[in-house]
């Protein structure tokens, strides 16, 4: 149990007490209990995201790995809708400013310019998530990790998303993308403006109606120098905080549940640690269309073990039965959770808001 104990006002210590708050009791003196390591924003995000998720129980840790994350309210954690978008303007959530399409800003070649748009955007995004907060409204588009920006090469005009593509050029989409996701995420020190994601890993610019069966077939020389480089800067120059798996399969394995992907390359070489969100209702499309899983059990647990850390849908559900099934560990669950936290964290929302330098945004700003 943590220690409690009681102190004059006077013999309080003068600004930040590091690992304790302080209330004010009936008798006018100030109880002054420990808090957990969570909570303390003397540590690092990563110490403090590894103790939040080392009180959580299996179920609850579950729960944070959709993208409609329950609250917990015996933590202080409140729900959280992982899933927004920021392609060329905030989406769906009321009134904003709406730029051109990705494939007509890029047609400028000014990498300064998608930087001045994505800081715009990221300044609403903050204007309406505190106003969204103020009013309890934690509804889908209303957070602030941004699916957004799309740096897949557009190559195939069946595709029905190159628009939101910065076109067929891997330097010029690798530019561009660099530049919006530093608009975005901000420059402070500490915090993240908003949360960046780079989509969809990779190879992902087939026929859109083949979408969740289709196998993309590249040889390495191609996704080196045309698919991957984009994703690359993003990654290695932009420090992006997310990366969302493609639909499709890429030489065989589906890119959610990827080790090639996720593992070798983009973990390993590229020592990326953000986290990683599938692509909507991607998961379920192992067994029902790729067919390289049976159940869904076993396609959450491909997800997961290669580092698919949320799931945009409700696959991951199934993961308590993963577990008891021995596909999947509490281990590798930990470590997709914490990095979750760990996003979170970085966008402030366990701090103190006066600490946190976008809360100060005005809703007028949206």
């Amino acid at each position: 149990m943590n220690q409690q104990r009681l102190k004059d006002q006077s013999e309080m210590p003068q600004g930040d007490i590091g690992a304790e708050q302080v209330e004010l009791c009936p008798n006018g003196k100030l109880l002054q209990m420990e808090i957990p390591a969570y909570k303390n924003e003397k540590l690092s995000f990563e110490e403090r995201a590894k103790d939040l998720v080392s009180i959580m129980t299996l179920e609850e840790k579950v729960t944070q790995m959709v993208f409609n994350a329950s609250a917990i309210p015996r933590l202080g954690i409140s729900s959280y809708n992982w899933w927004n978008e920021a392609l060329h303007g905030i989406a769906r959530a009321g009134t904003a400013t709406v730029f051109p399409q990705a494939i007509g800003m890029a047609a400028t070649f000014d990498e300064e310019l998608l930087y001045k748009v994505a800081d715009v955007i990221s300044t609403e995004g903050r204007a309406k998530y505190h106003e969204f907060q103020r009013n309890g409204d934690y509804g889908i588009y209303k957070g602030l990790t941004f699916w957004s920006p799309n740096v897949n090469i557009f190559r195939d005009p069946r595709w029905g998303r190159g628009q939101e593509t910065y076109g067929e050029d891997p330097y010029l989409s690798g530019r561009l993308g660099v530049a919006f996701v530093k608009g975005l995420q901000g420059n402070d020190p500490k915090y993240l403006k908003a949360a960046a994601c780079a989509k969809h890993f990779a190879v992902h610019s087939g026929p859109e109606g083949e979408r969740h069966s289709f196998n993309a077939v590249v040889s390495e020389k191609d996704l080196r120098e045309t698919y991957l480089p984009a994703f690359k800067e993003c990654v290695i120059e932009a420090k992006v905080e997310a990366v969302m798996g493609a639909y499709n399969r890429t030489n065989g394995e589906p890119c959610c549940g990827s080790e090639t992907l996720l593992k070798k390359i983009l973990r390993m070489e590229w020592g990326f640690s953000g986290h990683v969100t599938s692509d909507c209702w991607a998961i379920k499309d192992f067994h029902e269309n790729h067919m390289v899983t049976r159940t869904a059990p076993e396609s959450v647990a491909l997800a997961v073990n290669n580092g698919c850390d949320l799931n945009c849908g409700n696959m991951y559900l199934n993961l308590l039965i993963a577990h008891q099934e021995g596909l999947v560990s509490e281990e590798a669950i930990d470590r997709a959770v914490t990095r979750l936290m760990e996003t979170r964290m970085k966008l402030g929302m366990f701090d103190n808001p006066a600490h946190v330098p976008f809360t100060t945004i005005p809703y007028e700003k949206k």
